[in-house]
């Protein structure tokens, strides 16, 4: 029997906190307009890992459609993260975003022997969660992306501390289909851009199918890089960069494919299967130093690149043992990651002349200390989980489950400098003055459950568990020729780091949930979520660093309103976060970044998502979250307050909104406006180095229309009002630069579906 089921998911939920001002408005528009038969169709989600009506889980589920991601051109994670209201993001280039949820922030971090994120990204059924380096995968052919506000570890273990965000792709149907994307856009003051998508899906037999799917899409560059120099102060050289001077150099190509097999092969058990791949390259960089030299230019000394190839294998099977349904998943990751970067600003501090290449004693005459940095990262992920489910027909329902995974991280970061007299540079090296090589292994196993009681025909109480053993090393070299040991003359040199770190600990939900009626509800959760503890390669600030721990509490409702013709759902929410891990680095103590367990913060907040139909041709849908952070002590480190008691924490706006109206011109055309602001925030945590960026609004606006039976062509326009967002103000590349958002950008998209 073919027991293929097409999963359906319509609109997405969104929110906002001007509730009582909007749900007003929404009333009195209903008194003039009487359409019996709207309704918002049900949104699908898994949040709880089994499939369910949004309005029937008891936590805040945000989440953008098939429908929702194409109509609004998302096509990547920076798309997708700024329609998320409770969601903000740190990406300096293509592959490189970080994610924070609800306030929770320790201001982000791309050095891969520090900790981890605060936020689990999941990709089906498996995390793909990395440190400072998450999957930028494309967004095509996706049946929806959910993001879980809130703890999320009682299900989804390490890292879903604060949120956790999945990508859902498409399965197999036993229906023969395909379809095609071709796109062009033009860039104000940029490069034209280019994008190719194609999928088919072909039954095999009764009970099986194949479905593919393949993409290239190329993003043009916008920013120059324009002339400068550099005068090195112990050696007086001047570096000129004639050599990196280009218009519109920071552009990226991004290709993959998809192949996914499923088999039914019985009545109640179906077998999946998925390989996926996507190779991305791009050239430049995405900041720009307007107080210097204007909007969109930069100045870059040596070569900024990215490979980023990644490949994913990945295993699920489901089926019905009678008493309960087994899910079964594995998945096998391997990624190669290269980067390099302008580095030269770092020798601008005297430090790198003084010991290394103006060392005359040693080394002879002065040399160019400008520094190419390079990163090369091998990393292998592997994932097992086996859960049962209770049938759900009882009073008392669970979920119980174990999960085991093991990361490989293999790093080396070299900081290349080209005229160094070889006799200074790493033993083994021709010109690195500075390396690290090493590798991260961590491995993690769990056991968890849910346990689901209906205690009458109103009220649910849930109770959850999580226990889960985490151990990390960390092996390999770091240093120089003097640093931090005197390897100086030496043909070889040592590996210096072996740091191991073990730990157990568990967490805890609880959450009880009342139905007001048919289509309301309400329900109130205490939840927790963390991240493992770790090793630290060094003993400045102790050999390892402990789990920190993240509580919340959180009161919420959900309602369907007019008869269906509105959404209203919304929560508020206090958490408290507890021996916050911070990566930390001051070179007076140590020339390694570091781990700390820096002391408490809070994190207060109001979300709220509204879909309103007006009437059959015109709906619209706001998101809106508002949130309060504040760290609860002084962090001090050796005697000097490095952050303090009362202030923000990193990259949490105070207010995130957005608001989609979509109108049917016609039966066969269509309009959409989106508009979304974000809200200024800091852009670290250390008291003396941040900074406050400003607050952005982004508008984007699209016409649809059908051009025959199969096919659809829509004309958009991003950025309308060509806002130049601070997206980022970083030092990571130590000059002071701002990553900045793409212009006011023209595109036009031909789609074609056999169905």
């Amino acid at each position: 029997m073919n027991i293929f089921h097409a999963e359906k998911v319509h609109d997405a939920v969104i929110k906002t906190t001007k509730a009582t001002a909007i749900a007003s408005a929404v009333l009195v528009s209903a008194n003039t307009i009487a359409q019996d038969d709207l309704m918002i169709e049900e949104v699908i989600v898994s949040a709880q890992k089994k499939t369910e009506n949004l309005q029937d889980v008891p936590i805040s589920v945000t989440t953008l459609s098939a429908d929702e991601l194409e109509s609004l051109n998302i096509k990547d994670f920076a798309d997708y993260v700024l329609q998320l209201p409770s969601v903000s993001a740190v990406q300096r280039r293509p592959g490189m975003g970080q994610i924070f949820m609800r306030g929770i922030s320790d201001g982000g971090n791309s050095n891969q022997s520090l900790q981890g994120p605060a936020v689990a990204i999941y990709l089906d059924e498996s995390p793909v969660t990395m440190i400072g380096d998450n999957l930028d995968v494309h967004i095509y052919d996706i049946e929806r992306v959910e993001s879980l506000s809130g703890p999320q570890g009682t299900l989804y273990g390490a890292a879903s501390q604060a949120g956790n965000l999945k990508i859902i792709t498409k399965k197999p149907t036993s229906e023969f289909d395909s379809g095609v994307n071709i796109g062009a856009e033009s860039t104000k003051g940029g490069q034209t851009s280019s994008l190719v998508e194609g999928f088919v899906n072909i039954p095999l037999s009764q009970n099986m199918a194949l479905r593919l799917v393949g993409y290239n899409d190329r993003d043009g560059g916008y920013i120059d890089s324009v002339a400068d120099s550099i005068t090195y102060p112990v050696s007086g050289i001047t570096k000129t960069n004639e050599l990196y001077v280009e218009d519109n150099f920071n552009d990226a190509v991004k290709t993959g494919y998809r192949a996914a097999l499923r088999i039914d092969l019985t009545e109640n058990w179906k077998l999946d299967m998925s390989s996926m791949g996507q190779k991305t390259t791009s050239d430049g960089v995405w900041d720009h130093n307007p107080d210097a030299l204007g909007e969109y230019n930069v100045s870059r000394f040596y070569d900024d690149s990215q490979t980023d190839d990644w490949e994913r294998f990945a295993v699920t099977l489901t089926g019905d043992l009678g008493f309960a349904d087994l899910t079964f998943t594995t998945s096998s990751m391997d990624r190669d990651f290269e980067v390099l970067s302008d580095y030269s600003h770092y020798s601008i501090d005297g430090y790198v002349e003084g010991y290394y290449t103006c060392y005359e004693y040693y080394f002879g005459p002065c040399v160019d200390p400008s520094i190419q940095f390079e990163n090369d990262t091998h990393q292998e992920y592997d994932t097992t989980e086996i859960r049962l489910s209770s049938k759900g027909d009882g009073k008392l329902n669970w979920i119980l489950g174990s999960f085991k995974t093991e990361n490989v991280t293999e790093y080396n970061s070299q900081w290349h400098v080209p005229a160094i007299n070889p006799l200074a540079a790493v033993p083994g090296s021709k010109d690195l003055y500075y390396q690290t090589d090493q590798v991260r292994t961590e491995e993690e196993s769990a056991v968890f459950g849910e346990i689901y009681y209906q205690i009458n025909d109103k009220m649910e109480l849930t109770l959850g568990k999580r226990k889960f053993d985490m151990d990390t090393t960390l092996k390999g070299f770091v240093g120089t020729v003097w640093w931090p040991n005197y390897i100086l003359g030496s043909a070889t040199r040592p590996d210096n780091v072996n740091s191991i770190y073990s730990g157990s600990d568990d967490i805890t939900k609880v959450n009880l949930s009342y139905a007001l009626n048919n289509d309301s509800m309400m329900y109130v959760t205490f939840s927790e979520g963390y991240r493992p503890g770790g090793a630290n390669r060094t003993t400045q600030l102790g050999a390892t660093y402990d789990a920190d721990f993240l509580e919340s509490k959180e009161i919420g409702f959900k309602s369907m309103l007019m008869d269906g013709r509105l959404r209203l759902n919304g929560a508020l929410y206090i958490m408290d976060w507890d021996d916050i891990q911070l990566g930390w680095f001051d070179s007076s103590i140590s020339l390694l970044g570091l781990v700390d367990n820096i002391g408490k913060a809070e994190s207060d907040g109001t979300e709220i998502d509204l879909k309103y139909l007006v009437n059959d041709a015109v709906s619209i849908a706001v998101g809106f979250s508002e949130n309060s952070t504040a760290l609860k002590e002084d962090y001090t480190l050796r005697g000097v307050v490095e952050a303090r008691d009362g202030q923000d924490l990193p990259f949490t706006p105070d207010k995130k909104y957005n608001v989609t109206i979509n109108v049917d011109i016609t039966d066969t055309s269509s309009f959409q406006f989106n508009h979304v602001f974000v809200d200024e925030m800091w852009n670290d945590l250390f008291y003396d180095d941040r900074e406050l960026q400003d607050s952005y609004a982004i508008s984007n606006m699209s016409f649809t229309t059908q051009l025959g039976d199969n096919s659809t062509m829509q004309i958009y326009m991003d950025n309308v009002f060509d806002e130049v967002a601070e997206l980022y103000i970083n030092s990571e590349d130590i000059e002071r630069l701002t990553t900045v958002n793409r212009p006011m950008t023209i595109g036009v998209r031909y789609s074609w579906n056999l169905n």
